[in-house]
């Protein structure tokens, strides 16, 4: 009976109608999907014997397989959520009653339309409705309210009560009768029983000292509801429901949803501001931004996102890394906050500087790390770290980009990398040779850098394309006639630079061997170009003064903030 009724009640006897076979084929594509889903199925693996461990049916290998399947399956069918904490309680309930593709239907409408927002990696939902169950409590017991307030344990009873509606708290026997009523009436039910339980201990609750002594008080009364109580003429569940409903029978749905509403936007606001904070904590040591640029970089990063606060993420990774921006949304924000947008054709150079930096990234998009690093060269860095990135993004070979990026930055990821071996790279040695390179960043004694020499040789193909990208960017500039006299010369002096070379042997490193071979190729290397480029003082100066654009970067997300709001 109650197979029937919850699907009734829940409303996934509707879904079931209209998704025939849908359990099977996302069984199939569960069991073939790897990758995305790896880290989910750990999770699972972990709390499968966690569920009901004092059910027979979970001591068995074949009652663990089920319930296995069904969390893989809904993970896979509803990405956005994937798995979540409590889902294998509620799911190890529903598969005592109901076959798997039954099960599947309920679970699925209990996390999207019963409990919306509740089952994922922010538990957004579950924070809604404890601001919600605040404000009751406020009203209902509002002597009480005081009292919980000063101990904080609204967290331990959204999380703890509403969260697995009460399975891992109650005895099962007392469960079932809250899951019926719940798919019955709804949410009004979880808060209705909340406030009673609360009630029924209210002079105990008033008198202990800590949360310690108040989570002790209301755990033992909650172990306590058997259903063989004999100085009980009915089961206490069933006198803890009919008292809910006679004293808070007032609670119901329009008014929940105006005060989720009115909390939705708090939670909201201060998970953004969690985010902002850990993106700007997590990222200044690899940037010369101060933590405020950060923050506003951030924020309007997240807002031409296209990833939601509540999208589920990678739990190995924090909150800002999850992050990312495709092409044409890394070029709204280069039009409004790069320094290098400008002169002719601007989105060509753009291009490649995102192609360079998105190397490690999904295809086709760049991560905030990526950015803010790229950000903070463009307007921070000095000269020889501008020409760097412009020498790598005109490279035509990826896999040298690749390998060359890798080096420069990856050494230092935002995945808390290990430390290096201060034999294999030492400060005073990187200092006193005569190839030295200041460090990119520096993460507590961590060095990354990268020797001239090390970097890859260019042709004169990509070099010609190098020179083109610099003559655009300096269009238009002040003193134009002076900059391009100078990168004249510049890149005459390093075209015979690399006849020169192609002309002469060159040491050619190979896996075992050095060998000496005739290479009929012109080629220049970067630490030619930078000597070229650094003899020409109005050049350097242009690059070091964010070529000679009086914009503030505060004035440029002013603008891009004004623009958004029309």
């Amino acid at each position: 009976l109650r197979n029937e009724l919850w699907l009734l009640f829940s409303g996934a006897i509707y879904d079931k109608e209209v998704n025939l076979n849908i359990y099977r084929k996302y069984v199939y594509e569960s069991s073939n999907v790897k990758n995305d889903h790896d880290t989910i199925n750990e999770e699972i693996e972990r709390d499968l014997y966690r569920a009901l461990p004092d059910q027979e049916a979970y001591q068995q290998e074949s009652g663990i397989n089920a319930l296995r399947r069904l969390l893989r399956v809904y993970a896979c069918y509803n990405t956005d959520v994937g798995y979540c904490r409590a889902m294998n309680m509620l799911g190890g309930v529903l598969l005592l009653y109901m076959n798997e593709e039954d099960a599947f239907l309920t679970l699925a409408a209990l996390c999207e339309r019963l409990l919306p927002d509740y089952y994922n990696t922010k538990l957004v939902g579950v924070l809604i409705d404890q601001g919600v169950f605040n404000d009751y409590c406020k009203e209902y017991l509002p002597d009480l309210y005081d009292k919980l307030e000063h101990l904080g344990i609204a967290a331990y009873i959204s999380l703890s009560w509403f969260l697995t509606l009460f399975v891992y708290v109650m005895p099962f026997e007392s469960v079932l009768y809250v899951i019926d009523i719940f798919f019955y009436d709804g949410i009004k039910v979880l808060f209705q029983l909340a406030l009673t339980i609360l009630n029924e201990n209210r002079h105990r609750l008033l008198a202990c000292q800590d949360d310690g002594d108040a989570i002790m008080i209301l755990t033992t009364y909650l172990d306590q509801f058997n259903d063989h109580n004999e100085n009980h003429e009915e089961k206490q569940i069933i006198y803890l429901i009919k008292k809910s409903y006679s004293n808070y029978n007032g609670i119901n749905e329009e008014n929940i949803n105006r005060l989720r509403l009115k909390h939705r936007l708090k939670v909201v606001q201060n998970m953004r501001e969690s985010l902002l904070q850990s993106a700007a904590k997590n990222t200044l040591k690899f940037t010369k931004f101060n933590e405020q640029e950060i923050k506003n970089i951030f924020y309007i990063f997240n807002d031409v996102s296209r990833i939601s606060l509540t999208e589920a993420n990678d739990p190995r990774k924090l909150d800002y890394e999850t992050y990312r921006i495709n092409r044409d949304e890394y070029l709204i924000l280069c039009k409004y906050l790069s320094p290098w947008y400008i002169g002719e054709q601007p989105e060509s150079l753009a291009n490649k500087l995102f192609d360079l930096f998105n190397l490690n990234v999904q295809p086709d998009q760049i991560d905030f790390i990526h950015f803010i690093r790229l950000w903070s060269i463009l307007w921070n860095e000095d000269f020889k770290h501008k020409l760097i990135i412009l020498f790598l993004s005109h490279l035509e070979d990826e896999n040298k980009r690749k390998e060359a990026f890798n080096i420069l930055f990856e050494s230092t990821s935002a995945h808390r990398s290990s430390s290096v071996n201060s034999e294999n790279i030492s400060l005073e040695s990187s200092i006193s040779t005569n190839e030295q390179m200041p460090s990119l960043y520096i993460e507590n004694g961590e060095i990354t850098y990268l020797k001239p020499s090390q970097l890859p040789l260019m042709n004169q193909t990509e070099f010609i394309r190098l020179c083109k990208s610099i003559y655009n960017l300096m269009t238009g500039a002040a003193n134009e006639e002076n900059l391009f006299r100078a990168l004249a010369t510049s890149s005459t002096l390093l075209l015979k630079m690399g006849e020169i070379c192609k002309s002469s042997p060159r040491q050619v490193e190979t896996n075992d061997t050095t060998t000496n071979e005739m290479e009929n190729e012109w080629i220049v290397n970067f630490e030619q170009f930078e000597a070229t480029m650094n003899a020409e003082t109005c050049l350097v100066t242009w690059f070091e003064n964010n070529n000679g654009n009086n914009l503030s970067l505060e004035k440029r997300i002013h603008n891009y903030l004004q623009d958004i709001q029309r």
